[in-house]
């Protein structure tokens, strides 16, 4: 049993390494990088102003399609909430940096893709780094996140922001408590399609680099990769700026620090310690 475990471990080692080094590669290949910071800010900080609730950070469209109701709902229990002069802060920062972390490598991903494409890039080490990439990007960084995601974190927002006793104090719980459940369905629908965005692009970045393929199918195929990894990154970036607007300062609002604690540790515990470091 103990050579079985020391043979597991290693393995998973084994595997983790060479994601490592797909995200160099990713780091080296993306033309340029970007750094991201996340800082905890009070409440009131958090909410933007009328105008910038409803813009997405790229192309100026609605808050994915959320309704104008349902985000005053939401705008309105923040803002009284903010009144109180308490300071709430948002804890499960893990997540948060996961999401930034992902939508950072798939920028990356689409800059190296336009690269290729745009320069006719036929030699093997650019294809291979490609695929390196994208394999990074969609089956480790955001199978990781969107596997807590929908086992555990989904199913937690729910619980503490959709139900109407969460928001006793107010004579509008049931209206905040259905507004909260829009919000989530809607990021849960946007996660699937990210899922099988990134399984589309994949798949092209592999057929791209096949030796069995023409130069015009291959270009074809990487013209395919910037058209999905462009999608998969504003698709990115609109969900973010959701979780931003409405998730961030409301669970700082209505759930308390040690619960907040207390789902992070659980969080720890269902990555693991050799696949959470990675991703720290």
């Amino acid at each position: 049993l103990l050579s079985k475990h020391i043979e597991n471990t290693m393995r998973c080692t084994a595997i983790l390494l060479r994601r490592i080094v797909a995200l160099l590669l990713l780091c080296h290949l993306g033309v340029s990088s970007t750094c991201f910071a996340a800082v905890c800010t009070p409440s009131g900080e958090t909410c933007r102003s009328d105008s910038s609730i409803t813009t997405d950070v790229r192309g100026g469209a609605s808050v994915n399609s959320i309704d104008e109701r349902t985000i005053s709902v939401i705008k309105q229990f923040l803002t009284a909430s903010s009144i109180d002069g308490q300071n709430h802060d948002f804890l499960i920062q893990g997540w948060r940096w996961h999401c930034m972390s992902l939508i950072r490598d798939a920028d990356r991903l689409e800059r190296l893709a336009a690269h290729l494409s745009s320069n006719k890039v036929n030699d093997e080490s650019g294809l291979e780094a490609l695929v390196s990439a994208a394999d990074y990007v969609v089956n480790f960084n955001m199978a990781g996140l969107y596997r807590i995601e929908s086992t555990m974190f989904v199913k937690w927002l729910r619980k503490n922001l959709c139900n109407a006793d969460a928001f006793s104090d107010s004579n509008n719980a049931a209206a905040m408590a259905s507004a909260f459940g829009k919000v989530i369905d809607k990021i849960d629908n946007q996660r699937v399609d990210c899922e099988n965005l990134g399984k589309e692009l994949y798949d092209n970045a592999s057929a791209s680099s096949s030796s069995s393929i023409s130069t015009e199918q291959r270009q074809r195929y990487l013209r395919e990769v910037v058209r999905l990894s462009t999608r998969l990154s504003d698709q990115l970036h609109s969900m973010r700026n959701l979780q931003e607007m409405l998730i961030v300062p409301s669970i700082s609002q209505v759930v308390s620090a040690s619960e907040q604690k207390s789902f992070n540790n659980k969080v720890l515990l269902a990555l693991g310690l050799l696949e959470s470091r990675v991703h720290l």
